[in-house]
């Protein structure tokens, strides 16, 4: 198994070395990272548009979301890489980073496609099953609002798990079973950052309710530096216990 040292250089040199420098440095980079994250998820997003909102069209968004998982593994990478690269080429570390994590990225992202898929019909079923229980048995009534309940805290549960993943498998080279391993402890051996990643999510969760998919995409990149920062003590762990170190 290796670690970031073996994925990216080790260089520190960096165009200019004064604040407004660095800041306009990191500007550029967040930029470039962002439009790009926003192309490569364009294959699934753009569906997404024209796709009605209904239970049965649950597997068909959980297709669309597939193409979000590798967009937001490459951001990671790029943005990770921002503090190692030898220059200003947050487009190179980009694709690099898509290049090397896409087939990870889709492999962790599973677990969460099928439970939209899943979830979404289930949803859907349970909610019809309730409305026409009606003024006949008062349990079925509560069915769906506990059935709903469970589905949320699953899923929160396994947004919180997918985003160990994603962060593990596009910052390091581990195999799949390693990472979701990893994933799954860090879960409760780290709780600090998982819940700042439940804050996270609780933010994406807003932003897409209150302003829509287009105004997540635009912010996106920020969002996924915001993972980044949250994840960094649980990358240092895995660095230091579960990394061999770089040859010379």
């Amino acid at each position: 198994m290796t670690g970031e040292g073996d994925r990216r250089s080790t260089s520190a040199t960096k165009f200019g070395t004064g604040p407004l420098a660095r800041v306009t440095n990191t500007v550029y980079w967040y930029l470039v990272t962002g439009a790009l994250m926003i192309v490569a998820a364009l294959p699934g997003a753009l569906p997404i548009q024209f796709l009605e909102s209904s239970p049965g069209n649950a597997p068909v968004l959980a297709l669309c979301l597939a193409p979000l998982a590798p967009a937001f593994a490459a951001g990671l990478f790029a943005l990770r890489d921002r503090e190692r690269a030898e220059a200003l080429t947050p487009a190179r570390s980009f694709f690099r980073g898509y290049r090397l994590n896409w087939t990870d990225a889709l492999r962790m992202a599973v677990p969460g496609l099928v439970f939209v898929a899943v979830g979404g019909m289930g949803a859907g079923v349970v909610g019809d099953g309730g409305a026409l229980a009606g003024d006949g048995v008062s349990i079925l009534a509560a069915v769906p609002e506990v059935y709903l309940g469970l589905l949320i805290l699953l899923g929160a549960a396994l947004a919180l798990w997918t985003m160990n993943a994603m962060v593990i498998s596009a910052l390091f080279s581990f195999r799949i079973q390693d990472v979701a391993r990893l994933a799954t402890y860090y879960l409760f051996a780290r709780w600090r950052v998982t819940l700042g990643g439940l804050s996270l999510v609780l933010l994406g969760a807003a932003i897409l309710l209150l302003a829509g998919d287009l105004v997540f995409g635009m912010v996106a990149v920020l969002w996924t530096g915001a993972v980044l920062r949250n994840h960094r003590a649980l990358a240092r762990d895995v660095e230091a216990r579960f990394t061999a170190p770089a040859d010379d």
